[in-house]
């Protein structure tokens, strides 16, 4: 993992550009690595959305495979919360 996403990690915020080139400042929930890419989970207005983060550091949408993978771990994020 490069720099760039090592403070990503560390990070409480980061800025979103949406599909109208506003941008939003969404709340970082975890980000996670798993067979070699890095996945982040960002919440904006307490609605949590996931994303893959590409090479150039852009949010990248999901492959139908990898909602499964996001699921499994945010369902294990949200369980070890309850506890």
């Amino acid at each position: 993992m490069d720099e760039h996403k090592k403070e990503l990690e560390k990070s409480k915020f980061v800025t979103i550009t949406l599909d109208d080139n506003s941008q939003v400042e969404a709340e970082v929930v975890f980000t996670f690595e798993e067979n070699g890419d890095v996945f982040i989970l960002y919440a904006i207005d307490d609605i949590v959305y996931p994303a893959k983060i590409g090479e150039d550091d852009s949010l990248i949408n999901l492959e139908n495979d990898e909602w499964e993978i996001v699921e499994k771990i945010f369902n294990e994020f949200m369980n070890d919360e309850e506890q």
